[in-house]
């Protein structure tokens, strides 16, 4: 670990001024970080404050706020841990996290220690972590051992193994499930994985040289219907393909669908795309069957109208 004060090349005038501002800039952003923790917490004043409603009012403030709900729920867990007469406004919120759990962490803030790196006594990340680490050897009830769990999973890459690892309990798994959140967020991380996957096989189909007819028949021919070869017509041998994909896509992603906890804008929505799809559908029989390939009005406005958005 570093002992000097100083970075190589700096004279002690050239770098305090620096320090000082750095300093006033964390006193700032930890007001601010506080301070939105808080306008949760008036935010719930006088309302239930039961996990659902929590959690409504976080995701929704976020959202209309334009910070990361994570972000907003970590400010107001930590400000609930730390009553605004608890606080030190000359320490900042960081520290104040580390220590959020730590039994004695009103008496403690209040003596700085000895930091090693810049030789003053003062609160720092470093020596908040030790004194968190050394409160939580032995975690006597339910928030201490969340919060060990937490500093202990600090990387991603381990929290996911840990996880997978828990989901192979059914007791935990049903939990998991019955949690309205949970169940939301592993939408939205199955939804992400997809688009990500999709997006890929997009990327590597725009970077490839173009095919030829021959080659867009072969990659084809697993989706062939019963008498139609690679003499097909090229735009058959595409429209049996992007209805393949289609296929593919709803298998994979009406499994997911929990309506239950969808409102009834979100229905309404899914259902228009699917009359908006029966339409399409009918378009391409009606180009089939009778060899007129022209739409009619309502579904050229309904076209109009996408292409507008």
């Amino acid at each position: 670990m570093t002992t000097t004060t100083l970075p190589t090349g700096y004279t002690k005038a050239e770098w305090e001024p620096i320090v000082r501002k750095g300093r006033k800039l964390v006193k700032q952003h930890s007001s601010y970080q506080f301070a939105l923790g808080d306008l949760v917490i008036d935010a719930l004043v006088d309302h239930p404050r039961g996990h659902g409603e929590v959690t409504e009012v976080i995701e929704l403030l976020a959202h209309q706020i334009g910070v990361n709900e994570t972000t907003l729920r970590k400010y107001y867990e930590i400000a609930v841990q730390w009553p605004e007469e608890k606080r030190r406004s000359d320490v900042c919120f960081s520290v104040h996290e580390e220590l959020a759990y730590v039994r004695s962490r009103y008496i403690l803030i209040r003596k700085d220690p000895f930091d090693p790196i810049s030789k003053e006594y003062r609160w720092t990340v470093n020596e908040a972590q030790k004194v968190a680490n050394r409160a939580f050897d032995t975690p006597t009830n339910r928030e201490e051992r969340l919060a060990r769990t937490r500093r202990l999973l600090h990387s991603d890459e381990d929290a996911a193994e840990v996880v997978k690892e828990m989901i192979t309990r059914p007791e935990v798994r049903s939990r998991v499930v019955a949690d309205p959140r949970s169940r939301h967020l592993i939408r939205e991380a199955q939804y992400e994985h997809w688009r990500e996957v999709d997006s890929e096989i997009e990327a590597e189909a725009e970077l490839a040289p173009a095919q030829d007819a021959e080659e867009v028949q072969d990659a084809a021919e697993e989706v062939m219907a019963p008498g139609i070869g690679k003499e097909a017509p090229l735009e058959i041998l595409r429209l049996i393909g992007a209805f393949a994909s289609f296929f593919v896509s709803l298998q994979r992603i009406i499994p997911e669908i929990h309506a239950q906890d969808y409102n009834e804008d979100t229905k309404a929505a899914v259902l228009d795309n699917i009359q908006k799809a029966r339409m399409l559908l009918d378009w391409c029989e009606s180009a089939i069957t009778t060899g007129r390939t022209d739409m009619d009005k309502a579904l050229a406005k309904l076209l109009e109208d996408e292409a507008g958005q």
